[in-house]
Order: structure tokens, then sequence, then C-alpha cells
């Protein structure tokens, strides 16, 4: 009776792993995000709305996987399979269509791990320095001038 509903045909073990794969590394880029916009705040109040440009980049991820979706064969939808906002949100649906080979979901993995290293890298730079900052809530000059400094 759920066949008549639902065509499972397309799902295998493979999109099922890759699924998996694609949402714990979607969940570390979107939870490092969200650390590093909250270490910058001093009072438990202010973080939802540091915190907005974040879910502001989250739905912009995931909208334009879902319009590209439309259009599975664009060049716009290529992009958005590799872009690493919504590469968690549009490479699983590209894999379930049979139009991402193995070349395009490594290189999709390969930056979705890179822009994680990036972001751990700077997060876990500010959020030291942050939890040090007494007080005074942090500027972006701050921020800028943290990171730039070589000494810590």
């Amino acid at each position: 009776m759920i066949e008549t509903v639902l065509d499972m045909s397309n799902i295998t073990l493979y999109l099922g792993i890759m699924t998996i794969i694609y949402f714990a590394l979607g969940y570390l880029v979107y939870s490092l995000l969200y650390a590093l916009t909250g270490s910058t705040v001093a009072k438990p109040e202010d973080i939802q709305s540091a915190n907005g440009p974040v879910a502001i980049l989250a739905v912009i991820g995931f909208y334009l996987s879902y319009f590209t979706m439309m259009n599975p064969t664009s060049e716009l939808n290529a992009f958005a399979s590799l872009f690493p906002i919504s590469s968690p949100f549009c490479m699983p649906f590209r894999i379930m269509m049979g139009l991402a080979n193995g070349k395009d979901v490594a290189l999709s993995i390969a930056i979705l791990i890179v822009t994680i290293l990036v972001i751990a890298k700077v997060a876990i730079k500010i959020y030291s320095n942050a939890i040090l900052n007494y007080g005074t809530k942090m500027s972006f000059k701050d921020i800028i001038n943290i990171y730039k400094d070589k000494q810590n």
C-alpha cells in the first residue's frame, strides 16, 4: 500500500549514506557559524539578534537549493551543489536524480570540509579571546584585530 503512494525505487544505500554525510557536514557548518556569532555577545539576551545573519544564510542556502531543484540540469543547480551553504540541501537531491557523479560528490564534500576547518579555526580563536574579554561587547573591529594578532 505504501508503494502506491511513495516511489521508493530511487532510495539506495549509497543515497542514504551520502544524505547522512551531508547532514553531518551541514550541521557542522551551521553549528560552527552559530558558535562564532554566539561568542561575540556579552549577554544571553543578545544571542538571537547576533545569530540573525546565520539564520538568513541558512534560509538563503535552503531556497537556493529549492529553486534550483525545479531545473535540476541547470548551471545554477551545479553551483548550488558545490556552494557550502546550499550543498547539504542540494547534493542529496542531485545524487538521487542521478545527476551527480563521484567527482562532483567528492569535490562538494572537500569544499564542505575546508569550509568547516576555516570556520572552526576562526570560531575557536574568536571564542577563546571572547571568553577572556570581561564585560564589554566585542565589536566587529575588535574581532578582526584579535584574529590578526599573531601572538595569541
